[in-house]
């Protein structure tokens, strides 16, 4: 069972997401709405994973992450969002360890937490 961060600005996204990590991947979930959320919670939370969503009407998810690894924030961050990657490894080279579209199957999301996990 891993601490995950979950940064999603839509609550019904957040809300299912949520709850397959809880439910079927057994991990410790802490969700938040904006970007903003994720800078002052990461650090009480210590998360061992994050799942940051790109398109969030506060603060992009590339700021976001930008800020995140600036905080010396190193465990690994997925790129969760439903905007394609203009060419393939996009969200990787800007930084991201992963990237999961919002529009593939949850098992997706879930092997992809468990692969970084692993690592």
């Amino acid at each position: 069972m891993a601490r995950i961060l979950l940064v999603d600005d839509v609550y019904t996204a957040r809300s299912m997401f949520e709850r397959v990590l809880r439910h079927v991947g057994r991990h410790e979930v802490l969700s938040v709405g904006s970007g903003a959320e994720a800078l002052a919670k990461v650090r009480e939370f210590a998360p061992e994973i994050i799942i940051l969503d790109i398109s969030m009407a506060d603060r992009d998810g590339l700021m976001v992450l930008h800020d995140l690894r600036a905080m010396g924030i190193t465990c690994p961050i997925i790129a969760h969002t439903a905007r394609t990657e203009k060419t393939p490894g996009e969200f990787v080279a800007q930084g991201f360890d992963a990237y999961v579209p919002k529009t593939g199957n949850l098992t997706n999301l879930l092997s992809t937490v468990r692969d970084l996990l692993g690592r």
